[in-house]
Protein backbone atom coordinates (compact mmCIF):
# COMPACT_ATOMS: atom_id res chain seq x y z
CA UNK A 1 0.00 0.00 0.00
CA UNK A 2 1.34 3.40 -0.90
CA UNK A 3 2.15 5.71 1.95
CA UNK A 4 0.71 9.20 1.69
CA UNK A 5 3.55 11.69 1.43
CA UNK A 6 1.96 14.71 3.05
CA UNK A 7 1.44 13.46 6.57
CA UNK A 8 0.65 15.10 9.86
CA UNK A 9 3.99 15.51 11.61
CA UNK A 10 4.34 15.57 15.36
CA UNK A 11 5.62 18.56 17.21
CA UNK A 12 8.78 16.64 17.97
CA UNK A 13 9.89 16.98 14.36
CA UNK A 14 9.88 20.75 14.81
CA UNK A 15 8.87 21.42 11.20
CA UNK A 16 6.41 23.94 12.55
CA UNK A 17 9.35 26.05 13.65
CA UNK A 18 11.13 25.84 10.33
CA UNK A 19 10.50 29.32 9.01
CA UNK A 20 13.40 31.26 7.56
CA UNK A 21 16.09 31.67 10.18
CA UNK A 22 17.17 34.75 12.04
CA UNK A 23 20.78 35.67 12.53
CA UNK A 24 22.23 34.42 15.80
CA UNK A 25 23.70 37.60 17.25
CA UNK A 26 25.30 36.01 20.28
CA UNK A 27 29.02 36.89 20.28
CA UNK A 28 31.49 34.19 19.30
CA UNK A 29 34.60 34.20 21.47
CA UNK A 30 38.01 33.45 20.02
CA UNK A 31 41.06 32.39 21.96
CA UNK A 32 43.81 35.00 21.68
CA UNK A 33 47.49 34.52 20.81
CA UNK A 34 48.43 35.55 24.34
CA UNK A 35 46.05 32.95 25.75
CA UNK A 36 47.47 30.31 23.41
CA UNK A 37 51.04 31.05 24.49
CA UNK A 38 50.08 30.88 28.16
CA UNK A 39 47.97 27.75 27.93
CA UNK A 40 50.42 25.90 25.68
CA UNK A 41 53.07 26.06 28.39
CA UNK A 42 50.97 23.79 30.60
CA UNK A 43 48.80 22.12 27.97
CA UNK A 44 50.88 21.03 24.95
CA UNK A 45 47.87 19.22 23.49
CA UNK A 46 45.92 22.44 22.92
CA UNK A 47 46.71 22.63 19.19
CA UNK A 48 45.70 19.03 18.62
CA UNK A 49 42.43 19.67 20.47
CA UNK A 50 41.83 22.82 18.41
CA UNK A 51 42.39 20.88 15.19
CA UNK A 52 39.97 18.19 16.31
CA UNK A 53 37.49 20.92 17.14
CA UNK A 54 37.75 22.27 13.60
CA UNK A 55 36.93 18.85 12.16
CA UNK A 56 33.87 18.74 14.41
CA UNK A 57 32.90 22.29 13.43
CA UNK A 58 33.15 21.34 9.76
CA UNK A 59 30.02 19.19 10.20
CA UNK A 60 28.30 21.19 12.94
CA UNK A 61 24.73 22.42 12.83
CA UNK A 62 24.64 26.22 13.02
CA UNK A 63 28.30 26.64 12.07
CA UNK A 64 27.34 29.44 9.68
CA UNK A 65 26.08 31.48 12.62
CA UNK A 66 22.34 30.94 12.11
CA UNK A 67 19.55 28.62 13.15
CA UNK A 68 18.76 27.76 9.53
CA UNK A 69 18.06 24.18 8.57
CA UNK A 70 20.47 24.57 5.67
CA UNK A 71 23.28 25.59 8.05
CA UNK A 72 25.37 22.52 8.88
CA UNK A 73 28.90 23.03 7.64
CA UNK A 74 30.70 22.04 4.48
CA UNK A 75 28.10 19.55 3.27
CA UNK A 76 25.47 22.28 3.45
CA UNK A 77 27.43 24.40 1.00
CA UNK A 78 27.95 21.37 -1.21
CA UNK A 79 24.18 21.51 -1.72
CA UNK A 80 24.42 25.24 -2.53
CA UNK A 81 27.02 24.66 -5.25
CA UNK A 82 25.28 21.63 -6.76
CA UNK A 83 22.06 23.63 -7.02
CA UNK A 84 23.82 26.64 -8.53
CA UNK A 85 25.40 24.29 -11.08
CA UNK A 86 21.92 23.09 -12.00
CA UNK A 87 22.68 19.41 -11.46
CA UNK A 88 20.80 19.14 -8.16
CA UNK A 89 17.15 20.06 -8.61
CA UNK A 90 14.86 21.24 -5.82
CA UNK A 91 11.70 19.28 -6.60
CA UNK A 92 9.30 21.15 -4.30
CA UNK A 93 9.21 24.10 -1.91
CA UNK A 94 6.87 22.85 0.80
CA UNK A 95 9.06 24.05 3.67
CA UNK A 96 10.99 26.75 1.83
CA UNK A 97 14.56 25.65 2.40
CA UNK A 98 16.75 26.22 -0.67
CA UNK A 99 13.94 27.91 -2.61
CA UNK A 100 15.95 31.15 -2.67
CA UNK A 101 18.95 29.22 -3.94
CA UNK A 102 16.93 27.47 -6.64
CA UNK A 103 15.33 30.68 -7.92
CA UNK A 104 18.60 32.62 -7.38
CA UNK A 105 16.81 35.34 -5.40
CA UNK A 106 18.99 34.90 -2.31
CA UNK A 107 22.03 35.98 -4.27
CA UNK A 108 20.48 39.15 -5.64
CA UNK A 109 20.57 40.53 -2.11
CA UNK A 110 23.89 40.94 -0.34
CA UNK A 111 22.00 41.23 2.96
CA UNK A 112 20.60 37.70 2.68
CA UNK A 113 21.60 35.10 5.23
CA UNK A 114 22.50 32.77 2.38
CA UNK A 115 25.24 35.23 1.41
CA UNK A 116 26.35 35.52 5.04
CA UNK A 117 26.44 31.87 6.16
CA UNK A 118 29.22 30.48 3.96
CA UNK A 119 31.37 33.59 4.46
CA UNK A 120 31.02 33.37 8.21
CA UNK A 121 31.67 29.61 8.24
CA UNK A 122 34.78 29.63 6.06
CA UNK A 123 36.40 32.63 7.75
CA UNK A 124 35.63 31.12 11.15
CA UNK A 125 37.47 28.00 10.01
CA UNK A 126 40.34 30.12 8.66
CA UNK A 127 40.66 31.81 12.04
CA UNK A 128 40.68 28.44 13.75
CA UNK A 129 43.52 27.18 11.58
CA UNK A 130 45.41 30.40 12.24
CA UNK A 131 45.07 29.76 15.97
CA UNK A 132 46.73 26.39 15.45
CA UNK A 133 49.53 27.85 13.35
CA UNK A 134 50.47 30.63 15.78
CA UNK A 135 50.65 28.06 18.55
CA UNK A 136 53.71 26.62 16.84
CA UNK A 137 55.13 29.39 14.63
CA UNK A 138 56.53 32.90 15.07
CA UNK A 139 55.72 35.94 12.93
CA UNK A 140 58.08 34.67 10.21
CA UNK A 141 56.39 31.23 10.24
CA UNK A 142 59.44 29.68 11.89
CA UNK A 143 58.89 27.06 14.62
CA UNK A 144 58.94 28.48 18.14
CA UNK A 145 60.72 25.31 19.29
CA UNK A 146 61.84 21.98 17.95
CA UNK A 147 58.69 20.23 16.82
CA UNK A 148 57.82 16.61 17.34
CA UNK A 149 56.55 14.54 14.42
CA UNK A 150 53.07 14.70 15.92
CA UNK A 151 53.20 18.50 16.07
CA UNK A 152 54.43 18.67 12.47
CA UNK A 153 51.46 16.52 11.48
CA UNK A 154 49.06 18.92 13.18
CA UNK A 155 50.73 21.88 11.47
CA UNK A 156 50.41 20.11 8.14
CA UNK A 157 46.69 19.58 8.66
CA UNK A 158 46.14 23.21 9.65
CA UNK A 159 47.92 24.56 6.57
CA UNK A 160 45.94 22.27 4.25
CA UNK A 161 42.64 23.07 5.93
CA UNK A 162 43.24 26.82 5.64
CA UNK A 163 43.89 26.42 1.92
CA UNK A 164 40.76 24.30 1.54
CA UNK A 165 38.62 26.98 3.17
CA UNK A 166 39.99 29.70 0.87
CA UNK A 167 39.42 27.38 -2.10
CA UNK A 168 35.74 27.10 -1.20
CA UNK A 169 35.45 30.85 -0.74
CA UNK A 170 36.88 31.32 -4.23
CA UNK A 171 34.41 28.79 -5.66
CA UNK A 172 31.37 30.46 -4.10
CA UNK A 173 32.20 34.16 -4.18
CA UNK A 174 34.05 34.56 -7.50
CA UNK A 175 33.45 33.78 -11.16
CA UNK A 176 36.72 31.87 -11.55
CA UNK A 177 40.41 32.63 -12.01
CA UNK A 178 40.84 36.30 -12.92
CA UNK A 179 44.37 37.06 -11.76
CA UNK A 180 44.00 40.78 -11.04
CA UNK A 181 40.46 40.91 -9.67
CA UNK A 182 40.26 41.78 -5.99
CA UNK A 183 38.19 39.06 -4.36
CA UNK A 184 38.84 38.04 -0.75
CA UNK A 185 40.54 39.38 2.37
CA UNK A 186 43.48 37.22 3.44
CA UNK A 187 44.12 36.41 7.10
CA UNK A 188 47.20 34.44 8.10
CA UNK A 189 47.07 35.36 11.80
CA UNK A 190 44.10 35.40 14.23
CA UNK A 191 44.05 39.20 14.31
CA UNK A 192 41.09 41.41 15.20
CA UNK A 193 41.81 44.09 12.59
CA UNK A 194 40.29 44.02 9.11
CA UNK A 195 42.26 43.50 5.93
CA UNK A 196 41.40 44.61 2.38
CA UNK A 197 40.39 42.25 -0.40
CA UNK A 198 43.36 40.76 -2.23
CA UNK A 199 43.65 39.79 -5.87
CA UNK A 200 42.86 36.34 -7.16
CA UNK A 201 46.55 35.85 -7.87
CA UNK A 202 47.43 36.59 -4.24
CA UNK A 203 44.75 34.26 -2.88
CA UNK A 204 45.92 31.43 -5.13
CA UNK A 205 49.53 32.08 -4.14
CA UNK A 206 48.55 31.67 -0.48
CA UNK A 207 46.65 28.44 -1.18
CA UNK A 208 49.55 26.97 -3.12
CA UNK A 209 52.07 28.02 -0.47
CA UNK A 210 49.92 26.59 2.33
CA UNK A 211 49.52 23.26 0.57
CA UNK A 212 53.19 22.91 -0.33
CA UNK A 213 54.10 23.75 3.26
CA UNK A 214 51.56 21.19 4.44
CA UNK A 215 53.16 18.51 2.27
CA UNK A 216 56.60 19.46 3.57
CA UNK A 217 55.54 19.03 7.20
CA UNK A 218 53.79 15.73 6.44
CA UNK A 219 56.98 14.48 4.78
CA UNK A 220 59.21 15.66 7.63
CA UNK A 221 56.93 13.84 10.08
CA UNK A 222 56.99 10.72 7.87
CA UNK A 223 53.19 10.90 7.70
CA UNK A 224 52.59 10.08 4.06
CA UNK A 225 49.90 7.46 4.55
CA UNK A 226 46.14 7.45 4.75
CA UNK A 227 43.73 8.55 7.47
CA UNK A 228 40.14 9.71 7.94
CA UNK A 229 41.03 13.40 8.29
CA UNK A 230 43.21 15.64 6.14
CA UNK A 231 46.33 13.64 5.39
CA UNK A 232 49.22 13.74 2.94
CA UNK A 233 47.14 12.44 0.03
CA UNK A 234 44.24 14.78 0.77
CA UNK A 235 46.59 17.78 0.83
CA UNK A 236 47.84 16.66 -2.59
CA UNK A 237 44.26 16.34 -3.79
CA UNK A 238 43.38 19.85 -2.63
CA UNK A 239 46.50 21.17 -4.37
CA UNK A 240 45.37 19.44 -7.57
CA UNK A 241 42.02 21.23 -7.35
CA UNK A 242 43.68 24.61 -6.73
CA UNK A 243 46.04 24.16 -9.68
CA UNK A 244 43.23 22.95 -11.94
CA UNK A 245 41.25 26.08 -11.05
CA UNK A 246 44.30 28.23 -11.84
CA UNK A 247 44.45 26.55 -15.24
CA UNK A 248 47.85 27.64 -16.58
CA UNK A 249 49.88 25.16 -18.61
CA UNK A 250 52.36 24.66 -15.77
CA UNK A 251 49.55 24.23 -13.26
CA UNK A 252 47.70 21.66 -15.37
CA UNK A 253 50.93 19.77 -15.99
CA UNK A 254 51.42 19.50 -12.23
CA UNK A 255 47.79 18.37 -11.82
CA UNK A 256 48.62 15.41 -14.05
CA UNK A 257 51.69 14.55 -11.98
CA UNK A 258 49.83 14.78 -8.67
CA UNK A 259 46.79 12.82 -9.77
CA UNK A 260 48.91 10.12 -11.42
CA UNK A 261 50.49 9.60 -8.00
CA UNK A 262 47.15 9.51 -6.20
CA UNK A 263 45.23 7.24 -8.56
CA UNK A 264 46.95 4.11 -7.37
CA UNK A 265 46.76 4.94 -3.67
CA UNK A 266 43.14 3.81 -3.25
CA UNK A 267 40.93 1.27 -5.03
CA UNK A 268 38.15 2.48 -7.28
CA UNK A 269 34.61 1.91 -6.06
CA UNK A 270 33.22 -1.36 -7.36
CA UNK A 271 29.66 -1.75 -8.64
CA UNK A 272 28.32 -2.84 -5.25
CA UNK A 273 29.81 0.25 -3.62
CA UNK A 274 28.40 2.51 -6.33
CA UNK A 275 24.95 1.26 -5.31
CA UNK A 276 25.76 0.83 -1.63
CA UNK A 277 24.54 4.08 -0.11
CA UNK A 278 27.79 6.08 0.25
CA UNK A 279 27.09 5.97 3.97
CA UNK A 280 30.01 4.38 5.86
CA UNK A 281 33.76 4.94 5.75
CA UNK A 282 34.40 1.26 6.47
CA UNK A 283 32.47 0.20 3.36
CA UNK A 284 34.19 2.66 1.01
CA UNK A 285 37.98 2.21 0.85
CA UNK A 286 38.02 4.62 -2.10
CA UNK A 287 37.25 7.54 0.24
CA UNK A 288 40.25 9.78 0.89
CA UNK A 289 38.72 12.20 3.42
CA UNK A 290 35.54 11.73 5.37
CA UNK A 291 33.75 12.36 8.65
CA UNK A 292 32.57 9.44 10.75
CA UNK A 293 29.33 10.58 12.34
CA UNK A 294 27.82 9.21 15.53
CA UNK A 295 25.01 10.28 17.81
CA UNK A 296 27.60 12.39 19.66
CA UNK A 297 27.64 14.78 16.69
CA UNK A 298 24.01 15.54 17.56
CA UNK A 299 22.87 15.84 13.95
CA UNK A 300 19.29 15.09 13.02
CA UNK A 301 16.98 16.58 10.42
CA UNK A 302 19.37 19.55 10.07
CA UNK A 303 22.04 17.71 8.09
CA UNK A 304 23.02 16.75 4.58
CA UNK A 305 21.34 13.38 5.04
CA UNK A 306 18.19 15.06 6.29
CA UNK A 307 18.01 17.34 3.28
CA UNK A 308 18.87 14.79 0.57
CA UNK A 309 18.06 11.25 1.77
CA UNK A 310 14.41 10.17 1.56
CA UNK A 311 15.04 7.49 4.21
CA UNK A 312 16.10 9.97 6.90
CA UNK A 313 13.62 11.63 9.31
CA UNK A 314 13.55 15.05 7.68
CA UNK A 315 12.51 17.16 4.72
CA UNK A 316 13.29 14.89 1.77
CA UNK A 317 11.25 12.09 3.33
CA UNK A 318 8.09 14.20 3.32
CA UNK A 319 8.32 15.70 -0.12
CA UNK A 320 11.03 18.37 -0.33
CA UNK A 321 13.27 16.09 -2.38
CA UNK A 322 16.45 16.95 -4.22
CA UNK A 323 16.90 15.17 -7.50
CA UNK A 324 18.88 14.94 -10.69
CA UNK A 325 18.79 17.38 -13.60
CA UNK A 326 16.66 15.58 -16.22
CA UNK A 327 18.97 16.55 -19.06
CA UNK A 328 21.86 14.92 -17.20
CA UNK A 329 19.74 11.86 -16.41
CA UNK A 330 18.65 11.45 -20.03
CA UNK A 331 22.29 11.50 -21.16
CA UNK A 332 23.31 8.50 -19.03
CA UNK A 333 24.04 5.47 -21.20
CA UNK A 334 21.80 2.43 -20.82
CA UNK A 335 24.86 0.24 -20.11
CA UNK A 336 26.11 2.52 -17.30
CA UNK A 337 25.74 1.02 -13.81
CA UNK A 338 25.29 4.53 -12.42
CA UNK A 339 21.92 4.77 -14.13
CA UNK A 340 20.71 2.46 -11.36
CA UNK A 341 21.70 5.01 -8.72
CA UNK A 342 18.58 6.99 -9.60
CA UNK A 343 14.89 6.10 -9.71
CA UNK A 344 11.68 7.83 -10.71
CA UNK A 345 8.03 7.27 -9.85
CA UNK A 346 7.54 4.50 -7.26
CA UNK A 347 10.20 3.92 -4.61
CA UNK A 348 9.96 0.83 -2.44
CA UNK A 349 11.01 0.77 1.21
CA UNK A 350 12.54 -2.20 3.02
CA UNK A 351 9.21 -2.69 4.79
CA UNK A 352 7.67 -3.45 1.39
CA UNK A 353 5.62 -0.27 1.24
CA UNK A 354 5.85 2.12 -1.69
CA UNK A 355 5.78 5.86 -2.26
CA UNK A 356 5.08 7.45 -5.61
CA UNK A 357 7.39 10.46 -6.04
CA UNK A 358 6.11 11.13 -9.53
CA UNK A 359 8.67 12.33 -12.04
CA UNK A 360 11.31 13.30 -9.45
CA UNK A 361 14.66 11.70 -10.32
CA UNK A 362 15.95 10.62 -6.92
CA UNK A 363 19.38 9.24 -5.89
CA UNK A 364 17.80 6.47 -3.81
CA UNK A 365 20.42 3.85 -4.71
CA UNK A 366 23.45 6.13 -4.56
CA UNK A 367 22.69 7.73 -1.20
CA UNK A 368 20.72 6.04 1.53
CA UNK A 369 20.97 5.78 5.30
CA UNK A 370 23.35 3.24 6.80
CA UNK A 371 20.35 2.03 8.81
CA UNK A 372 18.66 0.88 5.62
CA UNK A 373 15.88 1.97 3.29
CA UNK A 374 13.20 2.31 5.91
CA UNK A 375 10.75 5.19 6.05
CA UNK A 376 12.31 7.88 8.27
CA UNK A 377 14.51 5.16 9.73
CA UNK A 378 17.43 7.45 10.54
CA UNK A 379 16.48 10.03 13.17
CA UNK A 380 19.89 10.81 14.65
CA UNK A 381 22.51 10.81 11.92
CA UNK A 382 24.94 7.89 12.05
CA UNK A 383 25.69 7.80 8.31
CA UNK A 384 29.07 9.26 7.38
CA UNK A 385 30.06 12.19 5.16
CA UNK A 386 32.53 11.97 2.27
CA UNK A 387 34.61 15.02 1.32
CA UNK A 388 37.06 13.52 -1.18
CA UNK A 389 37.41 10.18 -2.95
CA UNK A 390 39.92 8.74 -5.38
CA UNK A 391 37.58 8.89 -8.38
CA UNK A 392 38.02 12.66 -8.31
CA UNK A 393 41.71 12.19 -9.06
CA UNK A 394 40.97 10.13 -12.19
CA UNK A 395 38.58 12.80 -13.39
CA UNK A 396 40.99 15.67 -12.68
CA UNK A 397 43.71 13.70 -14.46
CA UNK A 398 41.55 13.24 -17.55
CA UNK A 399 40.43 16.87 -17.42
CA UNK A 400 43.94 18.28 -17.20
CA UNK A 401 45.11 16.12 -20.09
CA UNK A 402 42.12 17.13 -22.23
CA UNK A 403 42.67 20.82 -21.45
CA UNK A 404 46.31 20.40 -22.54
CA UNK A 405 45.14 18.71 -25.76
CA UNK A 406 46.58 15.35 -24.72
CA UNK A 407 43.55 13.58 -26.12
CA UNK A 408 44.81 10.00 -26.17
CA UNK A 409 46.05 10.00 -22.55
CA UNK A 410 42.82 11.75 -21.48
CA UNK A 411 40.73 8.99 -23.04
CA UNK A 412 42.92 6.39 -21.34
CA UNK A 413 42.37 8.06 -17.96
CA UNK A 414 38.61 8.05 -18.51
CA UNK A 415 38.69 4.39 -19.46
CA UNK A 416 40.51 3.54 -16.24
CA UNK A 417 37.66 5.07 -14.25
CA UNK A 418 34.78 3.85 -16.39
CA UNK A 419 35.93 0.29 -16.99
CA UNK A 420 33.65 -1.11 -14.26
CA UNK A 421 30.88 1.42 -14.83
CA UNK A 422 30.10 1.28 -18.56
CA UNK A 423 29.97 -1.97 -20.52
CA UNK A 424 31.02 -0.65 -23.95
CA UNK A 425 33.68 2.05 -23.85
CA UNK A 426 34.41 2.06 -27.56
CA UNK A 427 32.52 5.34 -28.00
CA UNK A 428 35.36 7.12 -26.19
CA UNK A 429 37.87 6.23 -28.90
CA UNK A 430 36.37 8.69 -31.35
CA UNK A 431 36.46 11.67 -28.99
CA UNK A 432 38.91 14.55 -29.21
CA UNK A 433 39.07 18.30 -28.70
CA UNK A 434 35.93 19.98 -27.39
CA UNK A 435 33.88 16.78 -27.58
CA UNK A 436 36.35 15.05 -25.27
CA UNK A 437 36.38 17.99 -22.85
CA UNK A 438 32.57 17.87 -22.73
CA UNK A 439 32.65 14.13 -22.04
CA UNK A 440 35.09 14.58 -19.15
CA UNK A 441 32.85 17.28 -17.70
CA UNK A 442 29.78 15.08 -18.14
CA UNK A 443 31.48 12.17 -16.37
CA UNK A 444 32.55 14.50 -13.54
CA UNK A 445 28.97 15.72 -13.08
CA UNK A 446 27.53 12.20 -13.12
CA UNK A 447 30.15 10.44 -11.02
CA UNK A 448 30.22 13.13 -8.34
CA UNK A 449 26.54 14.08 -8.34
CA UNK A 450 25.47 15.33 -4.92
CA UNK A 451 29.05 15.70 -3.67
CA UNK A 452 29.53 19.42 -4.24
CA UNK A 453 31.97 19.28 -7.14
CA UNK A 454 29.96 20.39 -10.19
CA UNK A 455 30.09 24.20 -9.94
CA UNK A 456 33.89 24.28 -9.68
CA UNK A 457 34.13 21.94 -12.68
CA UNK A 458 31.99 24.25 -14.82
CA UNK A 459 34.16 27.22 -13.85
CA UNK A 460 37.44 25.39 -14.48
CA UNK A 461 36.26 24.39 -17.94
CA UNK A 462 34.54 27.70 -18.71
CA UNK A 463 31.48 25.70 -19.75
CA UNK A 464 27.88 26.83 -20.06
CA UNK A 465 25.44 25.66 -17.39
CA UNK A 466 22.01 24.50 -18.55
CA UNK A 467 19.18 24.15 -16.05
CA UNK A 468 17.22 21.05 -17.03
CA UNK A 469 13.59 20.85 -18.09
CA UNK A 470 12.57 19.64 -14.62
CA UNK A 471 13.82 22.73 -12.78
CA UNK A 472 11.16 24.62 -10.85
CA UNK A 473 12.81 27.88 -11.89
CA UNK A 474 14.77 28.83 -15.02
CA UNK A 475 13.99 25.54 -16.78
CA UNK A 476 15.98 25.38 -19.99
CA UNK A 477 17.96 28.53 -19.20
CA UNK A 478 21.59 28.60 -20.34
CA UNK A 479 23.98 30.39 -17.98
CA UNK A 480 27.56 31.31 -18.73
CA UNK A 481 29.97 29.82 -16.17
CA UNK A 482 30.74 33.37 -14.98
CA UNK A 483 27.15 34.61 -14.82
CA UNK A 484 26.92 36.90 -11.80
CA UNK A 485 23.59 35.31 -10.88
CA UNK A 486 25.49 32.14 -9.95
CA UNK A 487 27.97 33.95 -7.70
CA UNK A 488 27.29 34.69 -4.05
CA UNK A 489 27.76 38.40 -3.28
CA UNK A 490 30.13 39.47 -0.54
CA UNK A 491 27.77 39.77 2.44
CA UNK A 492 26.54 43.06 3.81
CA UNK A 493 28.13 42.35 7.18
CA UNK A 494 31.59 42.28 5.57
CA UNK A 495 31.06 45.48 3.60
CA UNK A 496 29.72 47.35 6.64
CA UNK A 497 32.18 45.99 9.20
CA UNK A 498 35.31 46.04 7.06
CA UNK A 499 35.95 49.66 6.02
CA UNK A 500 39.18 48.70 4.22
CA UNK A 501 37.62 45.93 2.11
CA UNK A 502 37.83 47.95 -1.12
CA UNK A 503 41.20 49.57 -0.39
Amino acid sequence: MKRILIIALGAGLLFGACSKDDLDIKPTRYISKKDIDRITETSPHLMEATMNGLYAYNVKQGSGGTTGHDDFGQKGYDIYTDMLAGDMVLNSTIYGWYSGIADLSDFRNYASLEAFKPWRFYYYMVRGTNNVLVGYLDEQDKPLKELSDKEKGILAQAYAMRAYMYYNLVNLYTTGYDANEKILPIYVRPILTNTPAKTTQEVFALMESDLRTSLKYFEEANMVGKGPNINYNVAKGILAYVLAAKGTTDALTEVITITDELKGAYPLANQNQLLGGFNKVASNPNWMWSAQLTTENDLDLVSWWGQVDIYTYSYAAVGDTKGLNKDLFDAIRADDIRLKQFETNVVEYDEGEEVDFGTDILPVNKFFSSLGKTFMGQRLIVSDYVFMRVEEMYLLNAEAKARLNQDGPAVDALKELLDNRITDLSYLDGLSGDALKKEVLFQTRLELWGEGKALAAFKRNKADIVYGSNHLFFAGTVFSYNDKRLVIPVPQSEILNNPVYNN
